[in-house]
């Protein structure tokens, strides 16, 4: 494995997925630092404690975003930048985490909160796409074993709905459908875009849907470097 001056950034940060892809990434030694985002900050710490704890000699930062606040996205992306540079460690690698989950009687749901799944799952991520994809591209094409990804974390609403999650539902089955755009507009162009696509409720005391195995699966696929999801199920 080439230079581990590699960033992961992760979109969505949490005591559960987040935050363990994020050890994940810096503990093996391939990424030394990772660039954390949340509009909670006392979680952000709490995460970044955590992520330290599995990785002393890494770098970990911080930064507060509502991603519901699309016109905050761009300008938190580039202190995400700025904070890479003065590490000296590209953003090489992007995990968009953020999902909104409650459930809610299917004629029950409220057309506000769909719509705010919708600002925060998928304008956001169309927005991080925008900025991210063309930067990866360059990356890919200046350092090639930088391994470029932008990876979204999914799951198996698209195809098996469940109605008590009417919203979470169609921004899933959206969030994969744009998944599939991105990867097939820019295949060959040297950045892995795929779907973490994690199939049932995470809990640590589960056996395959816990925390720390869906951190090695994500990071499996990173290594693969190829393929539009990786599939965990319990």
């Amino acid at each position: 494995m080439s230079s581990p001056n590699r960033t992961i950034l992760i979109l969505g940060s949490g005591p559960g997925i987040g935050n363990h892809v994020a050890a994940e990434f810096v503990s093996r030694g391939t990424f030394n630092h990772a660039i954390l985002l949340s509009r909670n900050t006392a979680r952000l710490e709490e995460d970044k404690a955590f992520v330290q704890s599995k990785a002393p000699n890494a770098k970990v930062s911080t930064l507060k975003l509502d991603l519901a606040d699309l016109d905050s996205i761009v300008p938190t992306l580039e202190k995400a930048e700025a904070l890479a540079k003065e590490a000296d460690s590209p953003i090489t690698t992007i995990l968009f985490n953020a999902a909104r989950v409650y459930l809610t009687p299917i004629l029950e749901a409220k057309l506000s909160d769909i719509e705010l799944d919708f600002r925060t799952t998928n304008l956001a991520l169309y927005a991080v796409l925008q900025f991210s994809i063309p930067r990866l591209i360059t990356l890919s094409q200046s350092s090639p074993s930088s391994k470029p990804a932008f990876l979204v974390t999914n799951s198996h609403l698209p195809w098996d709905p469940y109605p008590d999650f009417l919203s979470l539902s169609l921004t899933k089955a959206s969030q994969r459908n744009m998944v599939q755009n991105f990867a097939g507009a820019f295949k060959g162009k040297g950045v892995h875009i795929g779907l973490v696509s994690v199939e049932g409720v995470v809990e640590p005391s589960k056996k395959n849907l816990n925390p720390k195995n869906i951190a090695e699966k994500a990071y499996e696929f990173w290594e693969g470097g190829e393929g539009l999801d990786v599939r965990i199920q319990e």
